[in-house]
């Protein structure tokens, strides 16, 4: 099960982030969840309009592996 954690209008104008948590699934797993579900473009904004948001998006994955209690992070720039 993933969250997706997002705001109306990124906070940064030059970068926001993307954040996806995931339980006993890889970080890996997290981050092609938000390029599969294109979570990236509520930042872009509707076709035939300007751009609202021009600047570096990063995705995060977050995995926890309950069984080990470990934690694994990646970060990509989208």
């Amino acid at each position: 099960m993933g969250q997706f954690l997002n705001s109306r209008e990124p906070y940064d104008k030059y970068r926001t982030v993307i954040l996806e948590l995931k339980v006993d699934h890889t970080p890996e797993e997290a981050i092609a969840q938000i390029k599969e579900k294109e979570y990236a473009l509520r930042f872009k904004g509707k076709m035939a309009e300007t751009e609202r948001y021009t600047g570096r998006i990063l995705a995060v994955g977050i995995s926890y592996d309950k069984e080990t209690k470990e934690h694994a992070c990646k970060i990509e720039v989208l």
